[in-house]
């Protein structure tokens, strides 16, 4: 599956990272995958891999508990990768590459 990220850059889903998915991470949607590339909260590079970008965003959000749908994405020269997605907690520290409402 191919999509589109919040700089129109295609992301390609193999079958075989969405397989994972489903397996590991039954919360995360084909749709949610979909809305966290085109509409991000917030993407990070990854501290310890410069080549992979942490897209989050909000996908539950209360007084108790804030929770962020994260797909994380390897940036190559052959192209861009999903590798894994996930929900969780918090949006991990690093290289701030683009966060929704920021002017840049």
């Amino acid at each position: 599956m191919d999509f589109k990220d919040f700089q129109g850059r295609n992301i390609e889903l193999s079958d075989s990272s969405w397989e994972h998915i489903r397996e590991s991470h039954p919360e995360i949607s084909i749709e949610n995958v979909r809305s966290a590339l085109a509409d991000p909260t917030e993407v990070i590079e990854c501290p310890r891999q410069k080549f992979v970008e942490l897209f989050y965003q909000i996908k539950l959000h209360s007084v108790a508990k804030q929770r962020f749908c994260l797909i994380v994405v390897k940036v190559l020269p052959k192209g861009n990768f999903i590798s894994t997605a996930m929900t969780t907690g918090a949006i991990k520290k690093g290289k701030s590459l683009y966060r929704k409402g920021d002017k840049r």
